[in-house]
């Protein structure tokens, strides 16, 4: 079997969560300069191979898109809550952080939207030294799915507060209107 046939069936296997450089270097065996090259050479229809930082992923061409999207116009929708979305942004700008701190933080039980977050692979456990209390971070797929190529691309409070802004200056001119 070749190494392209392998790494193209492995990135099919993890799909959204993709596969990390070094996953890849320990598993099929390949060099790091081979992998490069044979991913660059990668030519299947309707298929490529994109990075997003140190990770790989099978993906669908554009040309495939309005195929895709009548599936999943299909599917119920999946959106996350008002609660795990609060969740998820204390985890991604806090993070590593306990439950008892996103508790605090949003002033309620959030037992929930973590189970939610977990279970949809946005966030991971992570267990610190000397502490008892699991901690959470963001994953990789948290990263893909809202298109950052690291934490730090993540807005700032002062992005933010200027969007907020914005939008409530747009409202208002609506409402004149």
């Amino acid at each position: 079997m070749e190494k392209m046939e392998i790494i193209e069936g492995l990135l099919y296997i993890a799909g959204d969560a993709g596969l990390s450089e070094e996953q890849l270097i320990m598993h099929v065996p390949i060099t790091k300069a081979h992998l490069e090259k044979v991913v660059g050479e990668y030519s299947r229809p309707n298929l490529t191979i994109q990075r997003h930082g140190d990770r790989y992923f099978l993906q669908t061409t554009p040309e495939m898109e309005k195929y895709i999207q009548r599936i999943l116009d299909d599917r119920p929708s999946q959106k996350l809550s008002q609660a795990s979305l609060e969740v998820l942004s204390i985890i991604a700008y806090n993070q590593p952080v306990s439950r008892g701190d996103i508790e605090m933080m949003r002033g309620v039980a959030s037992d929930g939207p973590v189970s939610t977050l977990l279970g949809k692979g946005l966030i991971a456990k992570k267990n610190m030294h000397d502490e008892r209390a699991a901690h959470f971070v963001t994953t990789g797929h948290f990263l893909q799915l809202f298109g950052l190529e690291s934490l730090e691309a993540l807005p700032t409070q002062k992005e933010i507060l200027e969007q907020e802004e914005m939008d409530l200056f747009f409202e208002s001119i609506e409402e004149e209107k």
